[in-house]
């Protein structure tokens, strides 16, 4: 996969979501809402915050910080655009279901958190057997 393969993927997707989004806000009443329009407007929400963060991860890192693989730093920024992208669903869902509470809050976010942990801890543990 090429740099400009990947803008214009992201771009695409980003710029769908974000039309499918609005289109969704205007057309849809929340209070009459079924499940399926839940559905529907969070994998919106999930595709929008998804483009968005893996396209400022890989391009923050890229940029900025290091100089890794182009593999290595587009899979590191898929990952975490992916973890972020899950929290505002879950507290999408959590609000829907009256449980989004500060104590829901925290162990969700803490489970992000350990979740990316993890492939951290996993990372430097491969790289120390090298």
């Amino acid at each position: 996969m090429s740099l400009k393969l990947l803008k214009i993927g992201l771009g695409s997707v980003f710029f769908l979501s974000l039309i499918s989004l609005v289109t969704i806000i205007f057309l849809i009443n929340p209070y009459n809402a079924s499940s399926l329009n839940l559905s529907l407007f969070s994998g919106v929400i999930f595709l929008l915050f998804f483009s968005l963060f893996s396209w400022l991860g890989f391009y923050v890192r890229k940029r900025f910080i290091t100089e890794d693989s182009f593999r290595r730093i587009l899979k590191m920024a898929f990952r975490q655009g992916f973890l972020i992208s899950v929290m505002p669903v879950v507290y999408l869902w959590l609000s829907h279901f009256n449980l989004l509470k500060v104590w829901t809050v925290i162990p969700v976010s803490l489970l992000i958190l350990g979740i990316e942990y993890y492939f951290i801890m996993r990372h430097q543990y491969t790289n120390s057997l090298e």
